[in-house]
């Protein structure tokens, strides 16, 4: 059997403190505390972040960890009216009041970051196809989707983004996709399965679509190209009213309903998805940090009721451990 040295092409380190720019794979002897110890990847784990301001759920979220937006949503039972118009910015520690979108509504992906983003669709008494985007100050009327509907997923930029499935006024589900360039909507390839509260990562060119319901929950994700939708590997759960960060190779999907509001939280590498630490309170209808990453994002607001909390998602870049050599 190889030892340390013939795998690594050196011996165990004799140090008298913890190196203090370590590597994944180092092995090193703490003269100091007479420890053997290592560095290994690090592991994901979600954090409690600060609360919204308005408890809601069903909200748009945009941005990062470190620099989100939530907007709209639905604060039943009412405080400022059921399809709150109400908008909150993230700095990665709190949630400060910043000026409304033009139309409250409820179940709609938001795109984009904290500084440029977008909404579309949504339900405010009724399926709608209102777009607004936001320049990180305000929000301003844009060019209406094709097709009014509701609890679709999205993902891109303002200026190159995707909006696909949902629930339009005559039918449960759809397999409409939509395009946008920053200026209007077009209709282009249909998704493979209509379903609706599904949820999105990626860009205009490689995203996914993640699980939802066609009035049965489904585990089913399809991957878009820029072009057309294919089938891939399922996620572990089936569930739907989650939320998706990443990007088409490397994405998070995380919390949602798989008959009753969860936690559970699942990883892709491009080929399969593996469940990771769960969040700590259940939740669903969460607004995600939709242009997160795979290892930095976060989750606000959500059901059944509504909650006005923040968790965190981290992952670190290597841990330490200790080795038992007994």
């Amino acid at each position: 059997m190889a030892d340390y040295k013939g795998i690594k092409g050196f011996k165990v380190q004799v140090l008298d403190s913890d190196p203090p720019s370590p590597i994944v794979g180092q092995v090193f002897y703490n003269s100091t505390t007479q420890i053997l110890k290592g560095i290994i990847a690090g592991t994901g784990a979600w954090a409690s972040g600060g609360n919204l301001n308005t408890a809601r759920k069903m909200l748009a979220g945009l941005g990062t960890q470190t620099a989100a937006i939530m907007a709209s949503g639905d604060t039943t039972p009412p405080t400022s009216g059921r399809y709150t118009a109400n908008v909150e910015s993230y700095n990665g520690t709190s949630y400060t009041e910043v000026n409304n979108v033009n139309t409250g509504r409820r179940e709609l992906p938001g795109i984009g970051t904290a500084a440029a983003g977008l909404i579309a669709g949504g339900y405010s008494g009724t399926e709608i196809a209102n777009t607004e985007t936001w320049n990180g100050t305000s929000w301003s009327e844009a060019n209406d989707l094709n097709e009014g509907r509701a609890n679709g997923g999205g993902f891109g930029t303002q200026t190159a983004g995707l909006y696909f499935g949902g629930d339009p006024a005559d039918a449960a589900t759809t397999v409409n996709t939509e395009s946008w360039n920053g200026t209007s909507w077009t209709e282009v390839n249909n998704l493979n399965t209509a379903r609706r509260s599904n949820k999105g990562a990626g860009i205009l060119t490689a995203g996914l679509s993640i699980a939802g319901t066609t009035g049965s929950l489904v585990a089913n994700v399809e991957s878009w190209d820029g072009s057309s939708w294919t089938e891939i590997a399922d996620v572990n759960t089936a569930r739907s009213q989650g939320g998706g960060s990443g990007t088409q190779t490397s994405a998070l999907f995380f919390f949602g309903n798989g008959g009753s509001a969860t936690g559970i939280t699942e990883a892709w590498d491009g080929s399969s998805w593996t469940e990771v630490a769960d969040g700590a309170t259940a939740r669903d209808d969460i607004g995600p940090a939709s242009a997160g990453s795979s290892s930095l994002t976060l989750a606000s607001g959500g059901g059944p009721t509504k909650s006005a909390a923040t968790e965190e998602w981290t992952i670190p870049d290597s841990a330490t451990v200790t080795f038992d050599v007994s």
